[in-house]
């Protein structure tokens, strides 16, 4: 594990039209990784979100697939927000594999950040998107 911030995306091969993706992410003291299924559509929005960011003080940017309970594979949330009047910035990253006992794991934690950290990771999301890689990573 690094101890710089972090957030990371590997896409596994063979899935379409929905992507199979492992998340991970680290503030420098915790981590978490999740594996689920979204379309490079709704990945597409939500960069252009994050480069867009922030249109105002109370502006979120999210993404959340899934929810935590037994209904659902697993919980997947990414959210920037501005958490002061002066424009400080963070990211939530929250992930539950909804398993039941011994292989239950979850994870919520923030990493601070600035604004133009968070334009960059929507910069950089965007463009991972029509690049070949399979991985991706952000550093805060």
């Amino acid at each position: 594990m690094s101890d710089s911030p972090f957030i990371s995306l590997e896409r596994f091969p063979y899935d379409a039209p929905e992507w199979h993706i492992q998340i991970g992410a680290s503030n420098g003291y915790f981590s978490g990784f999740q594996d689920f299924y979204t379309y490079s559509q709704d990945l597409e929005v939500l960069g252009t979100k994050l480069c867009q960011f922030p249109q105002n003080l109370q502006d979120e940017v999210v993404l959340e697939v899934g929810e935590r309970s037994a209904k659902c594979s697993c919980f997947v949330l990414v959210r920037a927000f501005l958490y002061d009047s002066v424009g400080h910035a963070a990211i939530e990253f929250a992930v539950d594999n909804n398993r039941k006992l011994l292989n239950h794991a979850q994870t919520n934690f923030f990493i601070r950040t600035e604004v133009a950290a968070i334009n960059k990771l929507g910069q950089q999301l965007l463009s991972w998107l029509v690049s070949n890689d399979s991985q991706f990573l952000w550093l805060a």
